[in-house]
């Protein structure tokens, strides 16, 4: 019986393991939250004032770069951590492999700021090679997001990642929105700026709403509902005022250079609400990562305290005789109650009525891991969705020659059209890709 409960004692200490490193890299999704929303100020900023010809803007892109330097030296100085950087493979975050290449990614598009921005100082880049920079490096620290909830093992945990991952995912395309915007008012008209005209105008704006649906559909109520409060103090009118504009130069239209600072200032409104609710579910995750672990510590490292909880007696840990919970036998009987020939003997408890609270423990183990799983497995169904339309992207931009956000248009068009649902599409184009002719 030691044994067997040594085991059981085990497996609780591999969860709070588990959990402790899944705390660890939440730490390093809140610190890369804070970058990334340092990094977009810094693109619209930069976008204003090389389509300004270095004319405005100039302090205040100085303040961002500040800004940004020093988020992405608390992001470095996290990762320099010894605990984490030289972690024996034992000690490694879950799915550790698959996280630190994506970190590798994420810090190699760092390294490439520094040129970035010289280029902009220089002004020996335009505002929409800036965008693509910039965004370059954003897009591999929301994969590093986005691997993080693909490889956490505690389903509330995980469905709060997968939430913030869209929410930052959507707050990126509306950044990428006053990249574009802010720089095509500046030249006065979206061709000039290379904003991509009209259609990459709705684009950016229908991803959006898809990713802030999604999120909504995993963040906890208290959090969606701060989200709706959120979103109704959100410049809406004036955005979609200026947008109509936006369009209409798409279209040929000239536009106001004198509005691109409203417009940035609109935006910049908006990206900063988003952020009240980005900034709250980055805590979250670090208290729920803290209640869960909360929760399975019942000092673990003692057999025989769950003996005692399994056999009622007094000295059982009350935490440890709640998570536990009483056997299906002695709910309500009470367990002072306890026939005589279940009183412990030789400091061994012997007896039927302990044996059925063992089974009974081990059963509800079991259908808890099998219900974390089910659950889980919901979960990452929606992030395997995601891959699959990563991938189809990837082969329509290979096979057909087409931008990124053009190869995201023709998928959910096609979707739309056949009554389809977009990852059904992802998956036939995926299963002809050996039959699509390669662009010549």
């Amino acid at each position: 019986m030691d044994s067997m409960l040594a085991f059981l004692v085990a497996a609780r200490r591999c969860e709070i393991h588990d959990l402790e490193q899944l705390a660890r890299s939440c730490e390093l999704v809140h610190a890369v939250s804070e970058l990334v929303h340092r990094l977009q100020a810094e693109r619209g900023a930069s976008n204003l004032h090389l389509a300004s010809g270095g004319a405005s803007f100039g302090a205040e892109r100085a303040a961002r770069v500040e800004a940004s330097a020093a988020a992405e030296a608390a992001v470095r100085a996290w990762l320099a951590q010894p605990e984490v950087c030289q972690a024996e493979p034992a000690q490694a975050m879950p799915g550790g492999a698959r996280l630190f290449t994506r970190v590798a990614f994420a810090l190699h598009a760092l390294d490439g700021l520094t040129g970035t921005r010289a280029a902009v100082d220089a002004l020996r880049c335009t505002a929409g090679e800036a965008t693509q920079h910039f965004s370059r490096v954003i897009a591999a620290l929301l994969a590093l997001v986005f691997e993080a909830a693909d490889v956490a093992a505690e389903p509330a945990v995980s469905r709060l990642l997968v939430a913030l991952f869209n929410l930052m995912q959507g707050k990126e395309l509306a950044g990428q929105e006053r990249a574009s915007g802010a720089a095509a008012f500046a030249a006065g008209g979206a061709a000039s700026a290379g904003a991509g005209g009209e259609q990459a105008l709705l684009h950016l704006i229908e991803a959006q709403e898809a990713c802030f649906e999604r999120f909504e559909a995993f963040c906890p109520p208290a959090v969606r509902s701060s989200w709706e409060q959120a979103r109704a103090r959100m410049p809406m009118a004036e955005l979609e005022r200026l947008r109509r504009k936006l369009i209409a130069a798409g279209q040929g239209a000239a536009l106001e250079p004198a509005l691109a600072e409203p417009w940035f200032a609109c935006c910049s409104q908006r990206l900063e609400i988003m952020r009240e609710t980005e900034a709250a579910l980055a805590d979250g995750l670090r208290a729920a990562c803290a209640q869960r672990i909360a929760a399975l510590r019942a000092d673990p490292d003692d057999p025989q305290s769950l003996l005692r909880a399994l056999a009622g007696l007094p000295a059982a840990p009350a935490a440890l005789g709640a998570l536990v919970g009483p056997s299906a036998g002695e709910a309500g009987a009470g367990v002072p109650n306890r026939p005589a020939g279940d009183e412990p003997a030789g400091g061994e408890p012997i007896g039927p009525r302990l044996t059925r609270s063992i089974v009974d423990v081990l059963q509800a183990q079991s259908l808890r891991l099998q219900a974390m799983s089910d659950e889980l497995a919901a979960v990452r169904a929606t992030l395997d969705e995601r891959k699959l339309v990563e991938r189809a992207k990837g082969v329509l931009m290979r096979h057909q020659g087409l931008a990124e956000d053009e190869a995201y248009r023709l998928l959910r068009q096609t979707a739309m059209n056949q009554g389809r649902r977009l990852v059904d599409v992802a998956q036939a184009v995926l299963a002809m890709a050996e039959l699509l002719p390669r662009r010549a």
